[in-house]
Formats: C-alpha cells, structure tokens, sequence
C-alpha cells in the first residue's frame, strides 16, 4: 500500500486544479494565447514515460493513483488538441524551440549519468526506472519554454495567476511529502525525486516572484510579463538570458523614441513583435505610411488655400453659367421648378 500523507494529497490536488484550470481558462476564453506547445508536448512525453506502471499494475493497488494517472496522460494531448486544431494559440519562435530540444536533449544526456549514480549508492535498476529517471529531469525544465513565451506574448494570456500558483505549489508539497516520509518510521528517500523537484520548484518561485512584483504591465484576464519584469528574477533571467531582452523591446517598437525605427524591426518577417503570429495581416508592417515634412498639417492647409484662391473665380463663373442654364431649360429638371408652377 503507498504511503499517503496531507502533504501528498495536497500536491496532487495542486498538480491536477492546475491541468483543470488551464483547460477551463482555454474554453472559456475560446483562446490558448499565451500556452506553450513545446511545454505541453514535453508533459506528454513525461508522463508516458513516467507511468509505464499502469501496464502490470493494478488499479486496486491505490485507485486514486489510478484515477491521476490517466488523467495527466490524457489531458495534457487534450490541450494539445486544442491548441492545434480548435483554437488559436501563439506561434513560438524558433528560439523557443531550440530551448524545448536543449531540454529534451539534456535530459537525455544527463538520465544515464544520474542511472550510474544511483546503481553506485543502491544497486541494481531496470528499464522502468530509467524512464522514470528520465521523466523526473525533464519535468523539471519543460516549464522553460512556457517562460520564454510568456516573456515574448505582449497581448494578455489565458495563463493566469491562479494557473500558475497550483502548478508551483504542486511541487512544493512534493517536497514537504519528502520530508515526511524520511522523518516517519518508513524513512523513504528518494534523491533524484528531491533534487529536480528543487530545481523544478526554484524555476515556479522565482517566476512566480516576478510575476507578482511586475510593475510595467498589469491587465485582468491574463498578465503580460516583459524583459523588464524578468531581469528582476534570478534564475529565470539566467536561464532566458538578458541580452534577448533588448531584441525583444526593440522587435515590440519600445526603443527609444517611436519615431525612429529599430535595426531589429528588419528582422520582423512574418512574425509580429515578440513571436506574436500576424499572418493575417502579413505585410502589414512592412507597408505602413511613412510620415514625411511635406505632409505636416499646417503645410496641407496652406496648399488648400492656395489652390481655392486659384480656382474661385472659375468655379463661380462656372457655377452661375450652370444655374441660369438650368433655370432657362425648358425642362427644368434639374430644380423641378415646373412641378411647383
């Protein structure tokens, strides 16, 4: 029988409002702006390869592992389905994607020497725990791609704080289980588990801090995090790094002066600012007048004026002929002037 304690609970509560409401927060604003594919992705590929065990073992064991399981394997190529075939969702970047295969692929690298560590302190593995291994890395990085996004959306998200709360305390109750179960006569310890949930967790709180510090930018129904904002954070501006931060501001025309167009916005393509898809209006950034001295207001004027002093005297010679041709036609047809005879 697993061992369950309040802390347990509570983390998969966490883990499972936070699937829940991301869902919600998708339909309810007929929008997945704002949601990661890459991160999303990346869970499929953590969960799969972490619960190969609902193969040989059997839901009496613990139904609400059961339950959970399914749930996670399941609604994360839901919100996939979504994102892909029923809603719109931001284009990511290539950048972005660079950073989903640096996750997948150190966490590749780095499972086989963390497998030997541990063969060295207990002895003996086997192919579910090296998938296991596997899952626990990843997941502890597959958020990246999800902060880089919400780094480049400038348009408010249907990532919300209480999305983002659930998700970091899942984690954190992790930790505090951890704690319980080496303190209780099991004393259970798993440090791989221990030491990515940290990592995980560290990248949640100091996001999480910059979140709710922000000063910049604050909307309702979604928040905007900008490069600002995230020069504030320890570990999310390493990771991120704070050089991409002034390409970023640049590409969204924050320089310093709007007047004056940025050598980034070159580079603009078919992407808006920030990675932000505008291929329903593709071209239109390229294509935008461009204010030129002749065409102050004042100088307009003037032109009019001149042009109506030129043409006055034609045009009211020219409309009196136009008005004693009409009242002299026999038809009058033009002012009905014989209807009211």
């Amino acid at each position: 029988m697993i061992q369950m304690n309040v802390f347990r609970i509570l983390g998969d509560v966490s883990h499972t409002a936070s699937k829940c409401i991301l869902i919600w927060a998708i339909h309810s604003n007929r929008s997945a702006e704002g949601v990661s594919l890459i991160t999303q992705v990346l869970y499929v590929a953590v969960f799969i390869t972490r619960y190969l065990d609902l193969f040989w073992v059997p839901p009496s064991v613990s139904w609400w592992n059961f339950i959970l399981k399914n749930f996670y394997i399941f609604s994360s190529p839901y919100i996939i389905f979504l994102m892909m075939r029923v809603y719109a969702r931001t284009r990511e970047r290539e950048k972005a994607w660079r950073m989903g295969a640096y996750c997948l692929g150190g966490s590749i690298v780095l499972t086989p020497v963390v497998i030997g560590i541990n063969v060295l302190a207990q002895n003996g593995t086997n192919f579910s725990d090296i998938l296991w291994t596997f899952s626990i890395i990843l997941e502890s990085v597959c958020v990246v791609p999800q902060l880089l996004l919400l780094r480049q959306t400038t348009v408010p998200t249907v990532i919300d704080s209480f999305y983002l709360l659930t998700l970091g305390s899942y984690r954190g109750f992790y930790i505090l289980n951890w704690i319980v179960r080496l303190a209780s006569p099991e004393h259970h310890f798993e440090w791989r588990a221990v030491l990515f949930g940290i990592i995980q967790t560290a990248f949640y709180v100091d996001f999480a801090w910059v979140y709710w510090t922000r000063q910049r930018v604050k909307l309702r129904n979604g928040g905007v995090v900008d490069s600002d904002d995230l020069s504030r954070g320890f570990l999310v501006s390493r990771v991120l790094g704070r050089g991409e931060a002034a390409v970023d501001d640049e590409e969204a025309g924050e320089g310093p002066s709007p007047g004056i167009a940025s050598p980034s916005s070159k580079r603009t393509g078919r992407w808006g600012p920030r990675g932000i898809s505008v291929s329903a209006d593709e071209g239109l950034l390229d294509t935008r007048p461009k204010a030129k001295a002749r065409d102050h207001p004042a100088d307009l004027k003037g032109r009019n004026s001149e042009f109506a002093e030129m043409l006055g005297d034609d045009a009211s010679e020219d409309s009196q002929s136009l008005r004693n041709q009409t009242n002299g036609s026999p038809t009058g047809e033009a002012n009905g002037h014989e209807w009211r005879d």
